[in-house]
């Protein structure tokens, strides 16, 4: 298998992965689904896609998280986190500000205004 049709195929399969298995994913366990070494896996990535596959998998969870801010009123900030993987709600949040430019809270009320 050709590098860019390994990286094709890692890209897919993540922005793919159903909303409830985003939240345990590692570069780990695709390379075990893909049955290739971590650090080839990741190398590919980024020299294919010029971003850490750890970057892609942080951007895709927050894009996940603005959906399901967004879609779910009464989902609280703290659940949003934990269904993402977040063990500590502090992170998300900063993590989330730093993508997005707001809290989660605030984004949540500047989109719905």
């Amino acid at each position: 298998m050709k590098s860019k049709n390994i990286t094709d195929d890692i890209f897919r399969y993540v922005v793919q992965l159903p909303e409830d298995r985003i939240a345990d994913l590692t570069i780990k366990k695709l390379a075990e689904r893909f049955k290739l070494s971590r650090c080839h896996i990741s190398r590919t990535f980024h020299s294919e896609r010029k971003m850490t596959l750890a970057t892609f998998i942080k951007h895709q969870k927050l894009l996940r998280a603005e959906r399901q801010l967004l879609r779910d009123q009464n989902l609280t900030v703290k659940a949003l986190a934990t269904n993402l993987g977040y063990a500590d709600c502090q992170y998300f949040i900063s993590r989330f500000k730093e993508h997005w430019g707001e809290s989660p809270g605030r984004y949540r009320k500047l989109v719905n205004d």
